[in-house]
């Protein structure tokens, strides 16, 4: 909320002059420079504004020396159950006495009632600042960020606190005569974030999808909207993994256009391999193994703490390669199309390790499915060849049809009757059974797994004898009595033995909906329509209507939100 100087008029935050007089508006319950608060804290410069509050540099009066205060934001101050949280995170925080994190000295509440947090002021430049200006970093300099940073975690961490929003901008370099020293911002305010959207609006992060921190830094568990009480440490280092890997490259390991794209990167997406990105980079493969260590979506596959981590670090600056090194010591190359047509059939080309390191264990060979022989490339015997044919054109049928396919041998007239021991065409899943022919021109299939009808069953003998009675679902799990749910039409390919195979209408059928995307739309329209980020909600929504055009529920989402935009533009005009 803003205010006018000369009308005392409030209006949104979005505006910058008083539409009735053109007056510079300034924050709501702002704090002026040159003025005092409590007696005690002189305001020098306002130097931040968050959703939460605002922070200022002051000098403390008696002490002569600088401090940052971070005050609540007026409207905020009547949620009273925000008011007591945001009192309690600045005492565990006070409890971090930390070489390389920010110190909170006291708690406050300003003459107008508003509860503020003093902190040591840190002054120097963020190491997003830094990897903007020089990055990429070199490996030494990497290595003794991100050890500082981590024994800042590992401390909080064992006192329960995770930060959760662990970004470059969060972390603050500050050069001091035993050399550079990083400092770790923002303890606290990130569980406060948490607190304030999971309680005061009534909703769970499990059951909306609520998402806090920063998007491009998130781990997948705050990806998929996981509760405070769900996290743990390692979720930090998978922050600072992308940290490290940014450093180390001067670029992220995922791009995407929009929040949702962002967080589904996370969940499902590989990180692209530093090797590919920056070839040239001198950087011991023990560094890159570590780096996509922990970028892990297994947070079991991570270090297990940030005094893991350290120690792993330690151990790649001796030399030696991490823990916990597997498949990511292999260097990446590209692979010439002459190497690729000259290796075996089905084996991938591997790049040999290089001098002085050593070869990384194969990797298990994956266990082998039974398949048919191969046929040599001989011609073979008439009659073969004819049923090749027959098998060949059945599985190009089954491969077009996609599971929607089924094998009949009814007729325009009464069934011819069936040698002994043949056995009808019947319903069939492509999973459950495998149709094959016999000398005399008709399928036998096998018996269903699933409990389909075999030979000599009611629902098959009606079948063969042309009369209109039930047939099997495709899957085989029909009832015997109830005919399957209409659907589109197969059409049908007649055989020289009478036998109609089906095949799918054509190749318009829409492809599958992932239901994990439409779930993602929901929820990130959810997210941005509570903060009043109407504008992103209409485009997370729309990115899942692209999606499954007939979702009721994103429909119904949109134009709940375009009516809310719809309002505020009135009142604002």
């Amino acid at each position: 909320m803003k205010t006018c100087p000369t009308c005392q008029g409030n209006y949104p935050n979005n505006f910058a002059v008083c539409p009735q007089d053109g007056t510079p508006l300034v924050d709501a319950g702002a704090w002026t420079e040159g003025s005092v608060v409590r007696g005690k804290y002189e305001i020098l410069a306002k130097i931040g504004q968050g959703g939460m509050g605002s922070v200022y540099k002051a000098r403390h009066l008696a002490f002569d020396e600088l401090r940052a205060l971070k005050v609540m934001s007026p409207e905020l101050l009547s949620d009273q159950l925000f008011v007591k949280r945001f009192k309690h995170e600045a005492v565990i925080t006070r409890k971090l006495q930390h070489p390389h994190a920010v110190r909170v000295d006291d708690i406050d509440e300003s003459e107008d009632g508003r509860p503020f947090i003093v902190m040591e002021f840190i002054e120097g430049r963020s190491l997003k600042k830094l990897i903007e200006d020089e990055g990429p970093l070199a490996v030494p300099r990497v290595c003794s960020i991100i050890k500082q940073v981590a024994s800042a975690l590992d401390a909080a961490h064992r006192l329960g606190m995770i930060h959760r929003d662990i970004k470059p901008d969060n972390i603050v370099l500050v050069e001091t005569p035993e050399g550079e020293q990083a400092k770790v911002l923002d303890f606290g305010i990130a569980k406060m974030k948490e607190a304030r959207l999971s309680e005061t609006a009534g909703m769970t992060l499990t059951g909306t999808g609520v998402v806090i921190g920063t998007p491009q830094y998130m781990s997948p568990e705050q990806a998929m909207g996981k509760r405070g009480d769900e996290l743990d440490g390692r979720s930090d280092l998978y922050s600072l993994g992308i940290v490290m890997y940014q450093m180390l490259t001067a670029d992220l390991p995922f791009k995407a256009n929009t929040t949702m794209e962002m967080l589904l990167a996370h969940m499902q997406k590989l990180p692209t391999p530093i090797r590919t990105l920056r070839p040239d980079l001198p950087i011991a493969d023990s560094m890159v193994s570590l780096t996509m260590r922990l970028l892990e979506k297994d947070r079991d596959q991570r270090p297990a703490n940030a005094r893991a981590l350290i120690q792993e670090i330690e151990r790649v600056e001796k030399g030696a390669a991490p823990v916990g090194a597997t498949r990511a010591l292999e260097p990446t190359r590209v692979v010439s199309p002459r190497e690729m047509q000259s290796a075996p059939a089905g084996v991938a080309a591997r790049p040999a390790a290089p001098a002085g390191e050593p070869r990384p264990p194969a990797a298990p060979k994956p266990a082998r499915v039974a398949a048919a022989p191969v046929r040599p490339a001989v011609a073979p015997p008439a009659r073969e060849s004819r049923w090749g044919i027959w098998v060949a054109a059945v599985i190009l049928l089954v491969g077009l049809g996609g599971g929607g396919w089924y094998i009949s041998t009814r007729r325009s007239g009464p069934a011819p009757e069936m040698p002994k021991g043949t056995t009808p065409g019947t319903a069939q899943g492509p999973a459950t059974q495998q149709a094959a022919p016999n000398p005399q021109g008709t399928f036998s299939p096998a018996t269903s797994s699933a409990g389909s009808p075999t030979a000599g069953s009611p629902a098959l003998q009606q079948e063969s004898a042309g009369s209109p009675g039930p047939t099997t679902s495709p899957e085989g799990s029909a009832p015997a009595n109830r005919r399957p749910p209409p659907g589109p039409k197969p059409v049908r390919a007649a055989t020289s033995s009478g036998v109609n195979i089906a095949a799918p209408a054509g190749p318009g059928t829409p492809p599958a909906v992932d239901p994990k995307k439409i779930k993602a739309a929901l929820s990130m329209g959810d997210v941005f329509y509570k903060r009043g980020e109407y504008d992103a909600a209409i485009s997370a929504l729309e990115e899942g209507l692209r999606l499954d055009p007939n979702n009721p529920q994103l429909r119904q989402n949109l134009d709940m939100v375009k009516k809310a935009k719809a309002a505020e533009q009135r009142v604002l005009q």
